[in-house]
């Protein structure tokens, strides 16, 4: 099926120009779209956003302070290009967001097995509305992804503001991972070792995978592609059936292929089999967390833990909450 973009990205899009008194109507009849759109298409959302942030030379679409012109988001992809790792790329890219000193102080810091890009809001500064840090946390984080020749992955996210109503969406833009909302600041927690894989792309590449923007960031991607999603549902099938991790040895007969050519491919793509484990249990946790009335206990014992106590420190690891609060916070 194909992916729809819900309407209020679109509302959000056209909120800037509206303010700075550009007819919406003509925008939408520019992108050739109807006068009200409802969920949109990929490739109608992408022209509408180009159509909205060329008219106005604002690649953020007037959502922040002060414009950002036409070009800036290439100027500094070719820059980060010329990074080591993709550790180096987010702390170059974090230096470049705060010389524009626009509505947001950015943030790249280690935090126990992640790495937390974060935007804290300046006092005073204009933050139109919740698709200024959608934008953001979505076009750096997987633009930087791209650059390592990796489709990224998510431990984390969390957001200075309520829920919003199209926060179903979030699940495919943020990788499944845990969501917290209503915090001080707004960012992504990003497993720690993938810091060190190397920058793949040339300044050219980059240049132009940023004058492509914004046809990639809003659609869904998983965390597990290729043999890392095979390996994902071989482990979840063991863990929802048996309630129990299943060991590599288990995993590989399964998919019938040896030990060592496992790691090794999975090393290209990435990751390690514990980090897949690891994730697969805890997007059980929360899908049961959130969609479920199992106790803390049985959530525990469904997930593969032999106590509840192991379970809520792991928990707590995970989301820097217990599973208690963080079912509070999404109700």
């Amino acid at each position: 099926m194909a992916v729809r973009i819900p309407a209020a990205f679109a509302a959000n899009m056209l909120e800037g120009a509206t303010l700075q008194g550009i007819d919406p109507a003509g925008l939408l009849r520019r992108a050739g779209l109807p006068p009200q759109p409802t969920d949109l298409a990929a490739p109608d959302f992408v022209r509408l956003v180009r159509t909205v942030t060329l008219t106005m030379d604002d690649e953020l679409g007037g959502l922040q302070h002060r414009p950002q012109r036409i070009g800036i988001t290439a100027i500094m992809a070719g820059a980060l290009s010329h990074a080591e790792t993709l550790g180096e790329a987010y702390g170059r890219a974090v230096q470049f967001m705060d010389l524009m000193d626009n509505s947001f102080r950015y943030g790249f810091r280690e935090s126990g097995s992640s790495v937390m890009f974060e935007l804290t809001r300046i006092p005073g500064r204009e933050v139109l509305n919740v698709m200024a840090i959608e934008m953001i946390l979505v076009l750096v984080t997987r633009m930087l992804s791209w650059m390592a020749g990796n489709r990224g992955a998510t431990n984390a996210a969390w957001f200075d503001y309520p829920a919003p109503g199209h926060v179903a969406a979030y699940r495919g833009m943020f990788a499944r991972a845990p969501m917290q909302f209503g915090q001080s600041s707004s960012g992504i927690a990003i497993p720690a070792g993938l810091m060190k894989l190397p920058i793949v792309r040339s300044e050219a590449q980059a240049i132009n995978y940023a004058r492509r923007t914004p046809l990639d960031a809003f659609l869904p991607v998983d965390a597990a592609v290729g043999l890392s999603l095979e390996v994902a549902v071989a482990v979840e099938n063991v863990l929802t059936v048996e309630r129990r991790l299943a060991d590599m040895a288990e995993v590989c007969s399964a998919l019938g292929i040896a030990q060592h050519t496992l790691r090794r491919r999975l090393k290209k793509e990435g990751v390690d089999y514990s980090d897949i484990r690891k994730q697969v249990r805890r997007d059980l946790a929360v899908r049961l967390l959130t969609t479920s009335d199992a106790s803390v206990e049985g959530i525990a014992e469904r997930a593969g833990f032999s106590e509840a106590s192991a379970f809520i420190r792991a928990f707590r690891s995970w989301t820097g909450v217990t599973p208690r609060a963080y079912r509070l916070s999404e109700l």
